[in-house]
C-alpha cells in the first residue's frame, strides 16, 4: 500500500532516464535481427549435429523474441510510470501549496491538520472563517485520497508488468517461425502489453472537488488520451478544466449524433412495419412522438456546431468553449462559454428561463452574453491583466408554455433539478482552478431560470455576486431563498432588476408562488432599467440583455457587477 510518505519521495527522473538505455539496447537486439534468421536455417547442412545445431539456435531465436518482447515492455512500462508520477508530483505539490498557504498540515499517513485560523480574525466572522476552514480541510482531504489512489494505481500496475517479464511470461515464442522471426514485431507486442492503464474518474456521485483532485493527478499526456479515448468521462465533470471539458464535448458531437441517427432510424423501421389499421395507431403516434425529440435532439446538435465551429474554416472557434453537452433528457442540453474560464478573472454563468433550449434561443444568448462580456472587459481598471468569460448554461431542460408541460410548471421540478446541477456547475468552476487564482464568480438568472439560479445559491456554489432580472421570484417549495441572506452570497452582493412592461417581474410574484417580491426582499439591491445618459431604457420582459450593439442601463450594470466595479451600477431611484 502506498501511503502519503511514499508520495513525498516520488520523483519521475528515475523512470524517465533508464527509457534512453532501454531503447538502445533494444535497437542493439533489434540489428540481430537477420543474423539469427541466418542461423535458424543452414542450406545443405543435414544429420544429427545439424539437427542439435538447429535447436541450440531455435532455443537462442526464442530467448532473444522473449528478451525483445520484454524490452518493449520495459521501455514502454517506465516511460508510461515517469510520465503518469508526473501528474501525482504536480497534484501532490498543489495539496502541498494549499495546506502551507491555509496553515493546514498534511502528516506522513495523509492526515490533516488544521493549525488554526490566522491570527487576529475578528469575533464577528470567527463561524464564517471556521465553515471556510472546514471546506479547506475537505478539499485537502480529497486531493490527498486522489493523490494516494492515482499512486496505487501506478504502482499496481507497474509491478503487474514488471512481474510477467521476470516471470517470463510477456509472450510465449516457441510456435513462432524462427526462419521468419521478427524481432521488431516481438518488441511491438510487448511495448503494448507494457502500457499502465489511466486512473478512472471517482465513483458516481463524487463531489467536485474530488472529480477536480482526480484530474489534477493525471499528467498531461494521460489527460489526452482519457480525451480521445474515454470523451464521455470527461466532459460533464463538474471541477475539470474548461479547456478538456471543451475538448471531449467538441469530440462527442458526431459520436452523439450517430447513435440519434440510428435510434431514429429504427424507430421509423417500426413505423414502416406497422399496417394501416385502426389498432396501430397509438403505436405508431407514440413512436412518431419520440422520433420527434429525436429530431429535436438533431437539431440541437446543430446548433452547437454553429455556435462552436467557425462557418468557413469549420474549425473551433479559439473563444468559445463547449463546457457540457448531454443529450439523456427530451431535448439536447449544454453550456457554451466565451473566453476562457480557465484563465479569466471574472466568469458569468448566466441561465436562461421558460421555453428556451439548445436548439432555436440558445446561440442568440450566447451572442448576448458575449456582448456583456465585452461591455465587462471595458470597465475593467486593468484590461491587460484582467479578463472576463461568459456562460450561458442551459443544463437543465426549462417548462414551455406547452400545455402538456403545465404539470412541470406548477411542480417546480425543473427548477429544483436544474440547480442541483447548476450549483455544481458553478462550483465546479471554481473547483478546477488553485484557491489562489479562482474568478470572481457571477451567477444570473433571468425569468424561470432566475428561480433556478436562486435555488442553487442556497446550495454549495462558489458564487461571489447574484443578479436576477425578469424574475418571479426565487423561491420553490420549501426553498429557504426568503432573503438574500440565504442565497450564500457576502452581504451586499445579491442584485435585482426590474424592467418596466415586464408583467413576470412585476405582477407574478405577488402570487407568492415563487416567494416574495425581489424588488421587496430583505437585502436585495436594486438596479435601474430606466434611461441613464447615453444608456438606453429596458421595457418588457425581454430586452435586459439583448446584443444589438446599443447598451442598456439594464446591460451597463450588469457588466459592473460581473467586472467586480460594482460603484460603477446605477440604482434604481
Amino acid at each position: 500500500m502506498v501511503t502519503w510518505a511514499d508520495v513525498l519521495r516520488w520523483d519521475p527522473a528515475p523512470a524517465q532516464q533508464v527509457v534512453g538505455p532501454l531503447n538502445a539496447e533494444f535497437q542493439e537486439l533489434h540489428g540481430a535481427s537477420d543474423e539469427l534468421r541466418a542461423a535458424a536455417s543452414v542450406e545443405g547442412w543435414s544429420g544429427p549435429a545439424a539437427e542439435a545445431a538447429t535447436g541450440r539456435v531455435n532455443q537462442l531465436v526464442d530467448a532473444a523474441e522473449e528478451l525483445a518482447a520484454e524490452l518493449g515492455a520495459a521501455r514502454r512500462a517506465f516511460g508510461d510510470i515517469g510520465d503518469a508520477i508526473t501528474g501525482v508530483v504536480h497534484a501532490r505539490e498543489e495539496a502541498l501549496g494549499l495546506a502551507q498557504a491555509q496553515c493546514f498540515t498534511i502528516g506522513p499517513d495523509g492526515a490533516i491538520s488544521d493549525q488554526g485560523p490566522p491570527p487576529g480574525t475578528p469575533p464577528d466572522q470567527a463561524e464564517a472563517v471556521a465553515a471556510e476552514r472546514q471546506r479547506t480541510a475537505e478539499e485537502l482531504k480529497d486531493r490527498v485520497e486522489q493523490v494516494l489512489r492515482q499512486a496505487e494505481d501506478i504502482d499496481s500496475d507497474a509491478c503487474a508488468v514488471l512481474d510477467e517479464m521476470l516471470s517470463g511470461t510477456m509472450v510465449d515464442s516457441s510456435g513462432n517461425d524462427n526462419t521468419n522471426t521478427s524481432l521488431s514485431s516481438f518488441g511491438d507486442a510487448g511495448f503494448t502489453l507494457g502500457g499502465l492503464s489511466i486512473l478512472a474518474p471517482p465513483a458516481e456521485g463524487a463531489t467536485v472537488a474530488q472529480n477536480a483532485a482526480w484530474w489534477s493527478t493525471l499528467s498531461q499526456n494521460q489527460q489526452r488520451r482519457l480525451i480521445a479515448d474515454r470523451p464521455e468521462l470527461v466532459g460533464n465533470r463538474d471541477g475539470v478544466t474548461g479547456w478538456a471539458r471543451n475538448d471531449a464535448n467538441l469530440a462527442l458531437i458526431g459520436k452523439e449524433r450517430t447513435t440519434l441517427q440510428s435510434a431514429r432510424a429504427d424507430l421509423q423501421g417500426q413505423i414502416d412495419k406497422l399496417t394501416n389499421g385502426p389498432g396501430h395507431q397509438n403505436t405508431r403516434n407514440v413512436l412518431q412522438a419520440e422520433i420527434t425529440k429525436f429530431n429535436d435532439k438533431l437539431a440541437g446538435l446543430d446548433s452547437v456546431d454553429r455556435m462552436m465551429l467557425d462557418p468557413r474554416t469549420k474549425q473551433p472557434k479559439p473563444d468559445h468553449q463547449l463546457l457540457s453537452l448531454d443529450m439523456s433528457g427530451d431535448t439536447a442540453m449544454a453550456a457554451v462559454a466565451t473566453g476562457n474560464i480557465d484563465t479569466a478573472k471574472h466568469v458569468g454563468v448566466f441561465t436562461p428561463g421558460m421555453n428556451s433550449n439548445v436548439q432555436n434561443g440558445m446561440a442568440g444568448y450566447v451572442n448576448d452574453m458575449n456582448e456583456m462580456r465585452q461591455y465587462a472587459n471595458q470597465m475593467l481598471k486593468d484590461p491587460s491583466r484582467q479578463s472576463v468569460a461568459m456562460v450561458t448554461w442551459l443544463g437543465y431542460e426549462p417548462p414551455t408554455t406547452r400545455v402538456e408541460d403545465l404539470d412541470e410548471l406548477l411542480t417546480g421540478n425543473p427548477a429544483n433539478e436544474g440547480a442541483e446541477k447548476l450549483a455544481k456547475f458553478q462550483e465546479g468552476i471554481n473547483a478546477s482552478r488553485l484557491d489562489d487564482d479562482q474568478p470572481h464568480l457571477t451567477a444570473l438568472g433571468h425569468s424561470y431560470g432566475s428561480t433556478t439560479t436562486g435555488i442553487a445559491l442556497t446550495q454549495s456554489h462558489g458564487v461571489d455576486d447574484a443578479i436576477f432580472f425578469g424574475s418571479p421570484g426565487i423561491s420553490e417549495g420549501e426553498n429557504p431563498a426568503q432573503v438574500a441572506a440565504n442565497l450564500h452570497v457576502p452581504e451586499g452582493h445579491a442584485y435585482n432588476l426590474s424592467a418596466e412592461g415586464d408583467a413576470i417581474a412585476n405582477v407574478i410574484p405577488y402570487g407568492d408562488r415563487y416567494g416574495p417580491p425581489l424588488e421587496h426582499m430583505q437585502g436585495m439591491n436594486q438596479l435601474s432599467t430606466e434611461q441613464h445618459g447615453p444608456m438606453i431604457a429596458s421595457q418588457g420582459h425581454s430586452e435586459y440583455a439583448v446584443g444589438d450593439g446599443q447598451m442598456s442601463t439594464s446591460e451597463h450594470n450588469m457588466a459592473a457587477i460581473i467586472a467586480g466595479q460594482p460603484e460603477l451600477a446605477v440604482q434604481k431611484q
